[in-house]
């Protein structure tokens, strides 16, 4: 573990030992200027020796890796689990507005003239966008970075769904030869209702996710149904639901994360100044290395070049970004609760809080005065009696970014990977010579 350093202005330096920070604390000739990641602050004039340091990144849809390296050496290593949460809360946000334009309110101006559609992005992925900037420029305020390296990717949508395009050609696709989507979908299905199975009626084409609710006209969501069975569902409770269980998606392939990740690095590239690198040089780096397949060693690998050696870290600073509030500020059958969104006993949810010595972020907390504490991953920690308001030790102030430090399993902070199985290996390949050993 190292300790970040500033100057006297702020400016980042490079790190130092626990040892060194430390004893600077006590000299009183610095001060602590945060705990996640641990940073101290110079009090006193310093001269500023810097060296090269590499910052890389394993960019993605859910989670996103980043790492600094300088002299053969991880100097800071970090994992950003991003929000998929965006788009239910727009549609839970929708739906109380919705209701809200039934009740006697005060009036609300209309906000349709406000959209704008230059440059646009969804705001799932504006939010992942984001979140890769958002880390980058915090990992430049702890450390003096000088080259800045992401993995992107583009992914071929048209070969994911269907891996023989090569040999039937970009243009044979499934549609070809029909006149429309209907007609396709009836011929897919054999003019088979997918309910009763009955072939001699009127058929009709149905949506798998309705319209109303987001759904496309991609066959895909369309299935057949005839017109009996048709309107029956429609007239059911739990339509959709229905509608899901009849779908057969054996031979459909997901595409959203690899669309999500092409636009995240198209759009990084546009916004940002740095040098790109590709997986399958990543996967060569971490291969020789004899590293395992995990985002923050395709972070490190990424930025790595030829005869380089490399000393891990032994711990990693995980982070969930979250919400800034929450929407629903009431509860009840008539919302006669009001859900308190202030501290309660100096306690707020999400707060980073120590109770009897485990550290937990705060999930809930009940109205007799306990707490529900969670873990970085958002699952509830069993303890044993439930935690007191009063009785917890608040560590940090909620944050759009959960932090914490975990250990990495098998890894030692003195460990620098190279072995001879890895020199052997390399030496065959003819591309990478292993460094020595510090």
């Amino acid at each position: 573990m190292l300790v970040h350093v500033l100057n006297k202005k702020g400016k980042p330096l490079m790190p130092c030992s626990p040892c060194k920070a430390r004893s600077l604390l006590e000299s009183g000739v610095a001060k602590v200027v945060s705990r996640e990641p641990f940073t101290i602050k110079l009090l006193f004039g310093s001269s500023g020796f810097r060296q090269e340091v590499t910052v890389s990144c394993d960019s993605g849809s859910k989670v996103a890796a980043f790492a600094a390296c300088a002299n053969n050496q991880v100097l800071y290593l970090s994992e950003v689990i991003l929000r998929n949460d965006i788009r239910s809360n727009m549609d839970q946000r929708r739906t109380f507005r919705r209701t809200r334009r039934s009740r006697n309110t005060r009036y609300r101006k209309p906000r349709f003239d406000n959209r704008k559609r230059d440059g646009w992005l969804t705001p799932t992925v504006r939010s992942k966008v984001n979140s890769h900037k958002r880390e980058l420029q915090f990992i430049k305020k702890i450390l003096p970075v000088t080259k800045v390296v992401i993995e992107t990717a583009s992914f071929d949508i048209h070969k994911i769904t269907n891996p023989e395009v090569f040999s039937s050609g970009y243009q044979e696709g499934r549609q070809k030869d029909f006149y429309n989507v209907k007609q396709y979908v009836l011929q897919r299905d054999k003019h088979t209702c997918k309910k009763c199975k009955q072939d001699k009626c009127k058929l009709e084409v149905h949506h798998i996710h309705f319209r109303s609710n987001g759904g496309t006209d991609s066959p895909d969501n369309l299935i057949t149904l005839c017109s009996s069975c048709h309107d029956k569902l429609h007239l059911s409770s739990n339509a959709e639901a229905e509608s899901k269980k009849l779908s057969s998606r054996i031979n459909k392939k997901p595409t959203l994360d690899a669309t999500q990740v092409s636009t995240i690095g198209a759009y990084l590239k546009k916004e940002l100044i740095f040098t790109e690198t590709f997986g399958y040089e990543t996967k060569y780096k971490r291969e020789i290395l004899g590293l395992p397949k995990t985002h923050y060693n395709d972070a490190i690998c990424a930025g790595l070049f030829e005869h380089q050696g490399i000393k891990l870290s032994s711990s990693l600073i995980k982070k969930v970004h979250i919400a800034n509030g929450d929407y629903k500020l009431r509860s009840g059958s008539r919302s006669e609760k009001e859900i308190p969104m202030s501290k309660i006993m100096g306690i707020k949810k999400f707060d980073k809080v120590i109770s009897n010595g485990t550290t937990g972020f705060v999930k809930g907390r009940m109205s007799t005065g306990y707490a529900i504490l969670m873990d970085i991953e958002g699952k509830k920690l069993d303890l044993k009696p439930i935690p007191k308001l009063k009785a917890l030790k608040r560590v940090t102030a909620r944050k759009s970014c959960l932090i914490t430090r975990i250990p990495i399993e098998n890894i030692s902070s003195d460990t620098t990977l190279f072995s001879l199985q890895n020199t052997e290996k390399s030496s065959s390949m003819k591309k990478w010579v292993p460094a020595s050993r510090n």
